[in-house]
């Protein structure tokens, strides 16, 4: 293999973090940074509510009527954890998930099983890679207290047909939690379709945003207890946290500059985002389809007709999953990502277990060119 220098850098780790972020982003993060802080939910001669204006936006893509229902989080897990932790899971409850997820449910849950006594039922594939549906049905059978499933593998891309489980759920008197981590800002989540009471995501994926901002929407049906309490701002003579939702999830200083730079990014999403989430799909399928044509590649889940978004999970045969990133990023400049991804569990259930894969991840602002470009590296190690 000839080892060669990379003339410049190939992007293709949006599964982890979008990049470049949405036109607009940094200039909006900088100019928020520029400014002196003013006070969320309040407009000055200096700054906009851009922290209102964001749970606006977010509300309207979520599909839902209340924008303070949305508290922020600095990222998915945080909100995840809110809501697992926030729903005052006792000893014996018992909770759903699936073998699809992210270590951001798993652990939580892990969490609440080994200190508190929760049950925790994990649900498989079916024969079509689908979510067990027959096991699913069987598990609702033990009355569950909350069923929380992801929207989108990382690792593999595939959607899970969330609807219908959450609608069962909820007819068996479960609180549905979905982890959007992967989806929002690919394709429509709308909560109240999906039947979700609680939806968690992030803004530097999907949505373009920059790190530090995330978020979970919360059902008007429903009040978490509150796992952080401290400083809000408003309501500063009460000896307790203020209870009123979006306050009752957010304690602390919000990362107003992040905000301010999602909500451009949802500004932009609006506008162009289904274009460029066109342009994904396209360039995403080109990837699997030169992948599958190179002989010596094991290409994971990639069953036909799948409902699935733009990463690629694969294996190089004779090579190591992390020395395979190594070279791919030193010799050709490629950005990927290798090993678990944070989801041991589907691992086992494709076959990729314990090392796990490399994944490649474009997005709309992935180009033809550099497509072809890492099908040729990936060709060389190969030879």
């Amino acid at each position: 293999m000839e080892r060669e220098q990379p003339s410049r850098l190939i992007y293709l780790n949006n599964a982890a973090s979008a990049w470049p972020k949405a036109p607009g982003v940094v200039e909006a993060v900088a100019a928020c940074l520029a400014l002196p802080p003013a006070h969320p939910g309040r407009r000055s001669a200096l700054t906009a509510d851009v922290v209102t204006e964001c749970r606006q936006r977010l509300a309207q893509l979520l599909g839902v009527p209340s924008p303070e229902r949305i508290a922020f989080t600095p990222n998915a897990t945080h909100a995840l954890n809110l809501a697992v932790l926030g729903l005052g899971l006792k000893r014996g409850e018992h909770v759903i998930t699936s073998i699809t997820e992210h270590n951001s449910v798993l652990r939580p849950l892990a969490h609440l099983a080994d200190r508190v006594g929760v049950r925790v039922t994990v649900v498989g594939l079916d024969e079509h890679g689908d979510l067990d549906a027959e096991g699913f049905g069987q598990a609702l059978q033990e009355s569950p207290r909350l069923v929380v499933l992801n929207h989108a593998s990382n690792v593999t891309g595939r959607m899970n047909a969330v609807g219908p489980f959450f609608h069962q759920a909820k007819a068996a008197g479960a609180v549905t939690l979905l982890d959007a981590s992967q989806s929002l800002g690919h394709c429509p989540v709308n909560a109240p379709e999906v039947g979700a009471d609680m939806v968690a995501f992030t803004g530097h994926k999907g949505l373009r945003g920059p790190a530090g901002a995330g978020g979970l929407y919360v059902a008007e049906h429903l009040e978490l207890e509150q796992v952080l309490v401290g400083g809000t701002g408003v309501r500063s003579d009460l000896r307790w946290h203020p209870t009123e939702m979006p306050t009752r999830l957010e304690a602390g200083t919000l990362n107003v500059p992040a905000l301010a730079g999602l909500n451009t990014a949802l500004r932009w999403l609006a506008t162009d985002g289904p274009a460029f989430d066109a342009q994904e799909k396209q360039i995403a399928e080109a990837l699997r389809r030169g992948l599958r044509e190179l002989a010596g590649v094991q290409l994971f889940a990639d069953a036909p007709g799948m409902e699935r978004l733009s990463p690629v999970s694969f294996r190089v045969n004779g090579w190591d999953v992390e020395e395979t990133g190594y070279v791919l990023e030193q010799s050709y400049g490629i950005v990927c990502r290798t090993g678990l991804h944070c989801a041991p569990l589907i691992h086992q259930a494709i076959g990729s277990a314990p090392a796990g894969t490399v994944r490649f991840s474009p997005s709309g602002a992935t180009i033809e060119a550099e497509i072809a470009q890492a099908l040729d590296a990936v060709r060389r190690l190969v030879t």
